[in-house]
């Protein structure tokens, strides 16, 4: 079996944390970081299976990090933004028309992560 891999990209520790112990309970390899530059840097250098990125990171912010990566990058990879911003529905459409996967509103529960898990980290 493969293992599989997540980057969490959010400035809120206590949120990476769950979302780390939650993965590493299934058995996934889960890296957090919790700035964003940092996050850019551990994207264009390794490879994730799915990447869980915040929208609003102060001063280097998820929109930046998308803003510097490749839109085939963006294509091919599993990245959800994960945001406790509300976003309108066209803001969600323009995301995933540059192919991000799927937006998640925080808090996150339970649910919403085997759902992810399901969808995008399947062996």
């Amino acid at each position: 079996m493969s293992s599989m891999k997540v980057l969490i990209v959010d400035d809120n520790e206590s949120i990476t944390e769950v979302v780390k112990d939650y993965f590493e309970y299934e058995n996934i390899e889960c890296v957090t970081v919790n700035d964003g530059r940092d996050g850019l840097d551990e994207i264009q250098t390794n490879r994730y299976d799915l990447i869980l990125l915040d929208i609003a990171i102060p001063g280097y912010s998820g929109i930046d990090i998308l803003n510097e990566l490749d839109p085939d990058y963006i294509e091919k990879n599993n990245i959800i933004i994960f945001t406790a911003s509300v976003f309108k529905s066209e803001d969600v459409e323009k995301f995933l028309k540059m192919g991000i996967k799927d937006v998640c509103v925080k808090p996150i529960s339970l649910e919403s992560l085997d759902t992810i898990k399901e969808k995008y980290l399947a062996n």
